[in-house]
């Protein structure tokens, strides 16, 4: 191989679907764990703190209207965050899928804060009430999606580490496997035809 030929592609783990042209690409598996993840992270953020703004007084029944809406922002939300996540995997910039899925999650409270406040203030989401829902519930699905999505990548892309090591090049994989026999195995006597044994 000379100076000017390109590299070949590092070979990833055998399960992981990230390429060099696709480095943040995902499985459904990756994708559904990460939707729990944003799911949990959203609600638990959301309980806490309409506890705060509401001194403790919303932390029962405020618990139970969250999760009874949160259900449907899961189901409502998913598919384009799927869609999204497949439109920006050739894209290796942690910081433009970090802004997407804030304002995708953004987006998602806007949509989850107004049906909520439709359905159980009478169709009006005017006035102070439906305002401090906005300003709490919008910032943080916008964070709790966001940092399930890093939390999510990082360990997708610290399990493709941790199995290939510093990674290996494709065509070079029967070279490595070579090398990991030489080290297990050595020649006693080079110079009688003798069997290999393992190394003590």
């Amino acid at each position: 191989m000379t100076g000017t030929d390109p590299e070949p592609p590092l070979a990833s783990r055998r399960d992981s679907p990230r390429t060099d042209a696709e480095p943040l690409a995902f499985t459904r598996a990756e994708f559904l764990k990460g939707a729990a993840r944003a799911w949990g992270a959203t609600t638990l953020l959301l309980i806490v703190s309409w506890a705060v703004v509401t001194g403790g007084f919303s932390l029962v029944v405020g618990t139970v209207m969250i999760v009874i809406t949160s259900v449907p922002a899961v189901v409502i939300g998913s598919p384009g965050a799927y869609a999204l996540g497949r439109f920006l995997r050739r894209s290796p910039r942690i910081g433009v899928h970090l802004i997407a899925f804030a304002a995708y999650g953004a987006l998602v409270g806007v949509v989850t804060t107004a049906g909520a406040l439709i359905t159980l203030m009478g169709g009006s989401a005017d006035g102070w009430a439906g305002s401090i829902a906005f300003l709490v519930n919008v910032p943080l699905s916008a964070v709790g999606l966001a940092g399930a999505w890093f939390i999510t990548a990082r360990r997708a892309l610290r399990l493709d580490s941790e199995g290939f090591g510093d990674g290996v090049p494709a065509s070079d994989a029967d070279a490595a496997t070579e090398d990991a026999l030489d080290e297990r195995y050595r020649i006693i006597d080079p110079d009688r035809r003798r069997r290999q044994r393992p190394r003590d």
